[in-house]
């Protein structure tokens, strides 16, 4: 692979392509990308609708009655591609605050947005067009070629150094060392950052040996002119308005970006809403992107997969219902006590162990209690946190065994989503006395529903600490979207089926 890149890096030489990667005459390689996006995304486009009418024509075994003449159907084609890319401007595909290309979510809905228009089009003008059908061709299409083409843009971006880009070169300010150290190691690591990190700008004297000191800030601006960085980040949020407004200053007359980390670094972007009060710019810190159409949205999302799910696996809920009671006496299902967004709710799940072994009410009693307790003190393996796993339950019997090894036994929660006290995707529900023990951090795991997987239970289940787990969820509800629900449910059945961390 090497020697493949090493033999374009040759090629790229002789004809002159680096000369458009010195700084001296583009400062910013990132522009280039900038631009070729666009007219990327219009190949693509194109090439969509070229694949969709030969697919339709028969060139791949498609039959069909009547089509359009192709230079016809492409002159068509280009008329409607500016509508096309409009659509994609409108989903936010080509926002300057992105820092990639990808985002599956608004590609489909911009491909969505141009097959309407198509749809539309044919409406309106009562077209003989062709074959309706070529439509949901070239909208699949589209967003297959789309995202192939972004990808390829990302991978060419990140993979420059490879070529001999040597990067933009970054200073940070500031006296704030931990924060400073993160952001050397990560540049200095992932090279696909397409930065050089020069040194920081600081009045502290003892650095970490990661890192030069450049001098001192009140020698800020001219470091930075001697140095002629393509960026620089203040780590710093002691210093007052003043200074700050100084440094800024200083890197707009030399045409240097200029950024700053927040104050509550630790907080997840996508909790920080811009917005002006009186005049005054302001920033509100949210809990979750999960306010207003978000959730009506998930809601939705919850309300018909749980009703697909409950409709298509009811007739396997039926045939586990009739081992559990062959089994052992008892009900079939087992309702436990959990706390949620809403305060108390039952968990529904099948019943894994005897029913004299269940504790809460209607069940084994202060005798399963105690036993529960013992267990936990022989047995558990998440030593230390503020939940307990207990490992090689004896108190499982064998149907039980295997419908938690499969997770077979979690499929009436989705009565639970249906109802509305948990969520398809989310945080695991813990039990109230669980939850006494959660740290304030943790506790913010309760601003949104339990769900029957999330982010923790792809990246590992029983495998991983507590604080691992909390630490994967708060990042779920801080950073959510309907795209990474898609994406966690799929995730949820490939571990599942492989079993990795089920007890």
């Amino acid at each position: 692979m090497m020697g493949f890149f090493h033999f374009i890096q040759n090629q790229l030489k002789r004809i002159g392509f680096f000369a458009i990667l010195n700084p001296q005459y583009m400062k910013k390689i990132s522009q280039i990308f900038t631009v070729l996006v666009l007219p990327v995304d219009a190949v693509m486009v194109i090439l969509s609708f070229i694949i969709a009418y030969k697919a339709r024509a028969g060139a791949i075994g498609f039959p069909v009655i009547y089509i359009w003449p192709f230079d016809q159907y492409m002159r068509f084609a280009v008329q409607i591609l500016p509508v096309w890319l409009i659509a994609f401007a409108f989903s936010g595909l080509y926002s300057s605050s992105k820092k990639t290309f990808l985002g599956l979510g608004q590609i489909i809905t911009a491909a969505s947005l141009g097959a309407m228009t198509v749809v539309l089009w044919v409406f309106v003008f009562r077209s003989d067009f062709f074959s309706r059908l070529i439509v949901f061709y070239i909208w699949i299409l589209a967003i297959i070629l789309v995202s192939l083409g972004r990808a390829i843009l990302n991978l060419i971006r990140a993979n420059l150094h490879l070529f001999g880009y040597k990067g933009g070169k970054l200073i940070l300010v500031g006296d704030d060392m931990d924060i400073s150290v993160k952001i050397a190691s990560q540049v200095k690591q992932d090279k696909s950052l397409g930065l050089r990190f020069l040194g920081l700008v600081t009045s502290k004297d003892d650095l970490p040996k990661e890192i030069e000191k450049l001098g001192p800030i009140s020698e800020f601006e001219k470091i930075i002119r001697q140095r002629k960085p393509d960026q620089v980040i203040l780590v710093d949020s002691k210093l007052n308005n003043g200074e700050m407004f100084t440094l800024l200053r200083s890197c707009q007359e030399l045409k240097i970006d200029f950024k700053a980390v927040p104050a509550h670094a630790q907080v997840g972007i996508k909790t920080l809403q811009y917005d002006a009060f009186a005049g005054i710019p302001i920033i509100e810190f949210r809990g979750t992107p999960l306010d207003s159409w978000g959730i009506i949205a998930k809601r939705i999302f919850d309300i018909i997969f749980s009703f697909i799910a409950i409709i298509l696996l009811s007739p396997l809920m039926l045939v586990i219902s009739i081992f559990i009671k062959l089994g052992s006496r008892g009900s079939v299902i087992y309702k436990n006590i959990r706390l949620g967004l809403r305060g108390e709710f039952e968990t529904l799940k099948f019943r894994t162990m005897d029913i004299e072994h269940c504790t809460g009410p209607g069940y084994g009693g202060s005798r399963a209690e105690q036993y529960e307790e013992e267990l936990i003190k022989e047995k558990n393996i998440k030593r230390g946190s503020a939940v307990y796993k207990i490992a090689d339950d004896p108190r499982v019997n064998k149907i039980g065994s295997f419908l938690r090894r499969t997770s077979l036994d979690e499929l009436p929660q989705f009565f639970n989503v249906f109802l509305g006290n948990m969520s398809l995707i989310g945080p695991r529900p813990h039990q109230p006395r669980e939850v006494s023990n959660y740290t304030s951090e943790q506790r913010k795991l309760l601003m949104i529903k339990p769900g029957i997987s999330g982010l923790a239970q792809i990246s590992g289940r029983s495998d991983l600490s507590f604080d691992e787990e909390a630490r994967l969820d708060i990042y779920y509800l801080e950073n959510w979207s309907l795209g990474l629900d898609v994406v966690i449910t799929f995730k949820t059945f490939l571990a599942v089926f492989r079993g990795k961390g089920s007890y």
